[in-house]
């Protein structure tokens, strides 16, 4: 499969205990989504494996993955992301986005002034962020509706409303 046609939606952090269980980091915006998920794939390889939920410690999932017994098998996953195929995701209504989508892209001001590249979208729980790397610099900036203009997809380019020397200063 394609890595393009591919979107990431966790990572196994750790083992759990002796029967083989991982620990899961799941990037859905639900977390808990992760599982609605028919086919999942780790990188690397072109099977889908079959994840089966034990419980939830905060923010980590303990799973199961079929066919992995032992914790020496289980800790071949640590550090492996999960993978959805592309198509298997629900289709976007009007001025919905996929973070991955928006990776890489130029972000501008209403004057066309540069702030960066996107190198990850984040809620911290204060609204939606972008992180935008210039000149080796990273920063975040805010995305939420009061600021976001426009996503152009041809272009690869954001249009925030925010001034220039909010980043300077």
């Amino acid at each position: 499969m394609l890595k393009k046609n591919l979107i990431e939606i966790g990572c196994f952090v750790g083992v759990h205990g002796i029967k083989g269980e991982v620990k899961l980091k799941s990037f859905t915006e639900i977390p808990e989504n992760i599982f609605s998920f028919n086919e999942i794939f780790i990188e690397n390889s072109e099977n889908p494996i079959k994840l089966k939920l034990i419980r939830q410690l905060k923010q980590i999932f303990i799973c199961k993955i079929e066919n992995v017994e032992t914790r020496t098998d289980a800790e071949n996953f640590k550090g492996l992301k999960l993978f959805i195929s592309r198509k298997s995701l629900p289709k976007l209504t009007n001025n919905e986005f996929y973070h991955s989508d928006l990776l890489n892209f130029a972000v501008y001001n209403l004057n066309k002034e540069s702030f960066g590249k996107v190198i990850s979208l984040e809620d911290f729980g204060a609204g939606l962020l972008v992180e935008v790397k210039k000149n080796n610099k990273t920063f975040y900036l805010p995305m939420g509706k009061d600021f976001l203009k426009k996503i152009d997809y041809k272009d690869k380019q954001i249009i925030l409303d925010l001034e220039k020397d909010l980043i300077e200063n």
